[in-house]
């Protein structure tokens, strides 16, 4: 437990902490009691715990007022009935537990961070009126669920880059509601103002709430009247409106958040405007009456048969398949995270593999119809939205659309999947950042040097193309980000992802960072006998330093620069040394015949090889046998998959800082990250580690155990089970419950 209590007997046989118990707190909020009580909570019909918390807090404030003991015996008496209605969860927390509706009908159990703050308002008092020991444990259960992710619509796959927020229905996908995440505040900072006794974790957590929920504030307000929540933009009633008010008054009252303060005269300018009133009053009747439109309407468009499966229907939309490169490892690890609870179906403009047998592709579309070029791309879109609005009329009923890039494969799916009733979940792999200011020249110049040794006229065409895709491609993702319901994307914050989500319209709220998967089993360890084994294999000798690379040969992975660099390296190294080192380079492309005349001018032939294209079993025993794994990528986003498995395989990996998360996950003597395009120190990382066998060995260690830890199946089990939802209370607290305020890593 994270508070440590001790006791003393008291006459009454109770049990009483030992001078450390909780202050008397003041009188509940009076107005946010009242409205409580007479507002009708949706909630408050779900469970009887809900009423008896608001009303042992009324008895509360009724005895602080009048000092009338019968008011405070009617408050003990409340608060042993909601202890009686206490549940028992995992990882000693406690909780009272709703009942919600999903979509289908489906039952399912939850927690609420209304319910949890009223209870321990509730039982804050009651210790520090009575000391008993049976009211202290019963808070500590209580606060549990406040770190625990049941109640965090962004554990570890944070909200606003580090917060958390607290959810009214603790389902998910979560709503990210106003109402439970402002009551869980004011309870939380009544338990660290109260409880000298209450730890720093306890203060932390209160504190990257507080900030979470001023950082939302901005979105929570709406153009002329203020949210419900977040996640379906519904605009609040005007007695939720006057709930919400007197929230704010208590929050800046109590905290003294400035934030909250300002936030405040924003909502009261919103009560008192007449032009917003009858602007919300127009909204409401045009929603109801087009919600009731649609109910009738839907089912004749896109009828859904019964289905007696327990699976989610899965829609993943995507140029062509099989993917490649980061694309395909991530729908690998949604396959094998997901099996038995997805049933996945691709839709595709292209085969580009025979063998297909175990997957269930719907194809549209000719081969000519690619996305990377201009008009090509609006071809790509209208056919492939053809395709997907003819299977949902024929009945196929998805549940969920995943695409697989936030611009082409959402604007295709992402309209046609919201009014048959999916929820849109867009994994993005760097598009939404390929129009940086420090990216997009970059992007610019690589297509530009793939066209340098075309004829005149094609150059020509091809500028043409360009100075018309970029406008399409912008038009493309502000059109698809109106229709998606939530953005997961792999990385950390600070790759520039939030930036240019803000800047084309979507909400900070609707961008969940997670942790890519990356299974260890699949690259285990070889015993010294089997690695020599394999090197000879290869035509390598036992005591070889061999540098990998695993990549498409293609301008932005930055070949040269790693080949510069080894040119550079061996002439610091000792002659021994020198004869030992060995390049393998893994991978094909357009410019592998540049890669061979370069190999050849820095006269590294006797050190360099190239195996051509690998499949994932051959890139896996090639990582095995490897020493170090050499990244040189000179833009990227997100996480490079390429570094994840060779941290995986147990090698020391050089990478540059393209994509940001290299910096994160090469920390604390994991590798070494070094500047993009800085020939200089890649090699002197080279140098360091060819000449210190021992430190790779070290280096790999640590880096695949950040692995196993952080990027686990699991981990990336969770992320899609709180993001596609439907998941009940049992399925997510009999995992291994995370905690909060974990530096980067992504989970959900």
């Amino acid at each position: 437990m994270s508070i440590s209590y001790e006791y003393e007997k008291v006459r009454s046989g109770s049990e009483r902490q030992e001078g450390g118990w909780p202050q008397q707190p003041g009188p509940y909020p009076a107005a946010v009691l009242e409205l409580c009580l007479s507002l009708s909570n949706p909630l408050a019909a779900s469970t009887i715990a809900l009423p008896t918390a608001w009303r042992a807090l009324d008895h509360w404030n009724r005895y602080l007022e009048s000092g009338d003991h019968q008011e405070r015996d009617l408050f003990l008496e409340e608060t042993r009935h909601l202890l009686a209605l206490e549940q028992p969860l995992n990882n000693g927390a406690g909780g009272w537990l709703l009942v919600s509706t999903r979509p289908g009908g489906r039952v399912a159990l939850c927690l609420s961070a209304l319910m949890q703050s009223c209870a321990l308002a509730v039982l804050l008092r009651a210790l520090s009126m009575t000391g008993d020991q049976v009211h202290a444990l019963a808070l500590e259960r209580c606060l549990e669920t406040f770190r625990c992710d049941i109640l965090d619509g962004g554990i570890c796959s944070p909200l606003y880059a580090d917060g958390i927020f607290f959810e009214e229905l603790a389902l998910y996908p979560a709503l990210h509601s106003f109402n439970g995440m402002a009551l869980a505040l004011l309870s939380l900072h009544e338990l660290i103002l109260y409880w000298p006794a209450c730890d720093e974790a306890s203060r932390q957590l209160f504190q990257q709430a507080l900030t979470t929920f001023e950082q939302s504030l901005s979105e929570f307000s709406g153009p002329f009247w203020p949210y419900r929540d977040l996640a379906t933009r519904h605009l609040a009633t005007p007695q939720e409106l006057t709930l919400q008010i007197a929230l704010l008054d208590a929050l800046a009252t109590s905290t003294k958040s400035e934030v909250c303060a300002h936030a405040l005269q924003r909502w009261q300018r919103y009560a008192r405007s007449r032009q917003g009133r009858l602007r919300y009053r127009w909204w409401h009747t045009r929603h109801s009456l087009s919600a009731r439109l649609w109910r009738r309407w839907q089912p004749r468009l896109f009828p859904r048969p019964l289905d007696s499966s327990n699976q989610l229907r899965v829609c993943v939309p995507l140029p062509a398949f099989p993917a490649i490169g980061g694309v395909l490892t991530v729908l690998e690890g949604i396959e094998e995270a997901m099996q038995g609870h997805w049933r996945m179906e691709y839709l595709t403009r292209a085969i580009t593999d025979q063998e297909t047998g175990r997957y269930i592709i719907h194809r549209f579309g000719r081969s000519w119809m690619g996305a990377s070029h201009f008009p090509f791309v609006w071809f790509y879109v209208l056919t492939g939205a053809a395709r997907l609005f003819a299977l949902l009329r024929q009945g196929t009923a998805f549940d969920l659309v995943l695409p697989q890039d936030a611009v082409f494969s959402a604007l295709l799916s992402a309209p046609l999947g919201r009014l048959a009733g999916a929820r849109v979940i867009c994994i993005d792999h760097g598009h939404l950042t390929l129009l940086q200011e420090d990216i997009h020249p970059l992007h610019l110049a690589e297509r530009r040097r793939l066209l340098a040794h075309r004829s005149r006229l094609r150059r020509f065409i091809g500028r043409v193309q360009e100075w018309c895709y970029w406008p399409s491609y912008r038009l493309m993702l502000r059109l698809a980000a109106r229709c998606v319901d939530q953005y997961l994307v792999p990385g950390v914050a600070g790759d520039g992802v939030e930036t240019m989500a803000a800047r084309f319209g979507i909400p900070a709220s609707r961008v969940v960072r997670f942790a890519s998967m990356v299974n260890i089993e699949r690259y285990p360890v070889p015993s010294e006998e089997e690695r020599a084994r394999r090197r000879q294999e290869y035509g390598l000798r036992q005591d070889d330093m061999v540098v990998a690379i695993a990549c498409r040969l293609t301008p932005e992975k930055g070949l040269d620069l790693a080949l510069a660099s080894l040119a550079r390296a061996l002439e610091h190294l000792q002659p021994g040394t020198r004869a030992r080192v060995r390049l393998m380079i893994a991978g094909d492309g357009p410019l592998r015949p540049e890669l061979e005349q370069t190999i050849d001018q820095l006269q590294l032939q006797e050190h360099c090889a190239l195996w051509g294209e690998l499949p994932a079993p051959e890139i896996a025993r090639l990582l095995s046998i490897s020493d170090i794994f050499l990244y040189t990528s000179t833009r990227g986003a997100c996480f490079s998959m390429a570094v994840l498995e060779a941290m995986a395989a147990g090698c020391a990996v050089i990478a540059s800082t393209r994509p940001p998360s290299n910096a994160l996950l090469l920390a604390e003597g994991r590798g070494i990250a070094v500047r993009p395009a800085d020939i200089e120190e890649t090699a002197n990382a080279l140098v360091r580690l060819l000449a210190n066998p021992a430190l790779c060995r070290q280096m790999g260690q640590a880096a695949r155990a950040y692995i196993a830890d952080r990027h686990s199946p699991e981990a990336f089990r969770r992320v899609l089970l709180r993001a596609s939802g439907w998941a009940a209370l049992e399925q997510i607290t009999t995992e291994t419950v995370a905690r909060t305020g974990l530096e980067g890593e992504v989970e959900d």
